[in-house]
């Protein structure tokens, strides 16, 4: 455990300019619409952050490191087709039983992988794949599987159901200096329910070929830093869903998320918009500008601009719908209590789990991989003592 800690929990510090956003917030907080950052801060380093070191971000491939290798075995470049299903008594709980899997490895040949006497089959494809694959192999609504030609294995109507995303609005600015280039970092929770973050890349612009006042050969871009102050609303309440696009599993769903179909989501958003407009308007940010021409200082935005009225609602709420953009934290499609139990167990179905964010009505406000990542690792311990305690 303390190894997996040391390859999780690895601080960063703050690059220099979140670390100013972090300290307007700070003084924005004082009439008492923002909770504590220092939490916050706290939370980054723990949830956000932590899988970056020298540079380089880890992912939980990096945890096989930590594995049994006799007790594990990993089919690389293999696609899961679909879940084999068969009528068994072996398990209490249901009287069909998940007994392995088809997939295809990278020439196209199909292989089987069969679940050991007491195994499982654990499903870990995301919010995405996981209520795909579920489809794929019956088990969903029975008339919508029938509608598209596929046998009905067990009937399950909320698989591919309550799907979120968390919308992402905010805006982009040139500095006119250089800053380091920062991945996404929270900068601030509103008590509205909108997290505030920062990020800052350097994008390249290739110069037009027939350049009039700038001549640079059309083979050379012009590197500019981009620096970018967003908000995403936590929960959301809006829901959407899944449906499959074919029964070929390399082809791509229909996924809709239903944007701020809930009023409340609309609202939230406003909120956050607005923050990013006091954000917008505060001293640190003065740097940020460009002076122009009779000494007046302005924002350079690459894309839209904040309206310019923050007060009228109808206006933010528009500027909400018109540039909404994901973070790709989906969540949902095989929530519990819907499609799997408190253990994750499929509901109905045997010796199959769901361990994804699919399962999730509610993502971290920050990256959720370090969370999903307890997840299973909270369920592997929980699996382990369960086997002991039948022995």
């Amino acid at each position: 455990m303390n190894g997996l800690r040391r390859q999780l929990c690895l601080d960063q510090s703050l690059e220099t300019g979140n670390l100013l956003l972090e300290m307007d917030f700070w003084r924005l907080g004082s009439n008492h619409t923002l909770v504590s950052v220092w939490s916050t801060w706290l939370a980054q380093r723990l949830v956000a952050l932590p899988l970056m070191v020298q540079g380089r971000r880890h992912s939980a491939a990096d945890l096989l490191n930590y594995a049994n290798e006799a007790n594990i075995q990993v089919a690389v470049y293999a696609s899961v087709e679909r879940i084999l299903l068969a009528s068994t008594s072996q398990y209490s709980r249901s009287r069909l039983s998940a007994i392995g899997v088809v997939y295809r490895d990278k020439k196209g040949r199909y292989h089987h992988a069969m679940v050991r006497e007491k195994g499982e089959v654990m499903l870990s494809a995301g919010a995405i794949g996981s209520p795909q694959l579920l489809l794929i192999s019956g088990i969903g609504p029975r008339s919508y599987l029938s509608s598209l030609g596929i046998p009905v294995s067990y009937h399950l109507p909320y698989v591919g159901q309550y799907l979120y995303d968390n919308p992402r609005n905010g805006i982009s600015i040139v500095p006119p200096m250089p800053l380091e280039n920062s991945l996404i970092q929270v900068v601030g929770i509103t008590e509205a329910g909108a997290y505030l973050e920062a990020a800052s890349t350097v994008i390249p612009f290739v110069s037009p070929a027939r350049a009039v006042f700038i001549r640079t050969p059309s083979t050379s871009p012009l590197y500019l830093t981009v620096a970018t102050l967003m908000e995403k609303i936590v929960g959301p309440l809006s829901t959407g869903s899944l449906r499959l696009a074919s029964t070929d599993v390399r082809v791509n769903p229909i996924v809709r998320f239903n944007y701020f179909s809930s009023p409340v989501d609309v609202e939230r958003c406003v909120n956050g918009t607005r923050k990013i407009g006091d954000v917008l308007r505060s001293r640190s940010m003065e740097d940020f500008m460009f002076r122009e021409w009779f000494g007046a200082r302005n924002f350079r935005y690459v894309g839209p601009a904040l309206p310019v009225d923050l007060s009228d609602f109808t206006q933010m709420a528009d500027f909400c719908r018109r540039t909404v953009s994901t973070i790709w934290h989906y969540h949902g499609g095989c929530v519990m209590g819907k499609v799997v139990d408190r253990d994750y167990h499929l509901i109905g179905v045997g010796a199959l789990r769901v361990v994804d964010g699919s399962t999730l009505t509610v993502s971290p406000g920050t990256n959720p991989q370090a969370t999903l990542m307890m997840l299973g690792r909270y369920l592997g311990l929980k699996i382990i003592r369960e086997r002991k305690k039948s022995h």
